[in-house]
C-alpha cells in the first residue's frame, strides 16, 4: 500500500466513523430512493476521485523516476566524455 493510498484509507475510515456516529444503524434500509440515489452517486464518485488520485500518483512516481534515470545518465555521458577528453590529451 502506498503513502497515498494510506491517506486516503484514513480519510475514508474517518468518514466512515462520522456516519456510524451520527446515524441509526437502520437509516439506510428507511431512506427515500431520492436521496438513496444521490447518496449512490455521491459514493461513486469517491470511489473514481479515489482511482484518479492513485493512477496521477502512480504517473507521478514514473515521472519522478524517469528524471532521476535521466540525471544518471547525463552524468555517465559527462563521465564518459571526461575520459575521452583524458585519452586525447594524453
Amino acid at each position: 500500500m502506498t503513502t497515498l493510498e494510506r491517506v486516503l484509507q484514513d480519510e475514508l475510515n474517518r468518514l466512515l466513523d462520522r456516519i456510524a456516529a451520527r446515524t441509526a444503524g437502520d437509516t439506510a434500509a428507511g431512506l427515500p430512493t431520492e436521496l438513496r440515489a444521490r447518496i449512490d452517486r455521491c459514493e461513486d464518485r469517491l470511489s473514481g476521485l479515489r482511482t484518479a488520485l492513485l493512477e496521477g500518483y502512480a504517473e507521478w512516481t514514473r515521472a519522478i523516476q524517469e528524471c532521476e534515470d535521466l540525471w544518471v545518465l547525463a552524468e555517465l555521458r559527462r563521465d564518459t566524455d571526461e575520459v575521452t577528453e583524458c585519452r586525447r590529451a594524453a
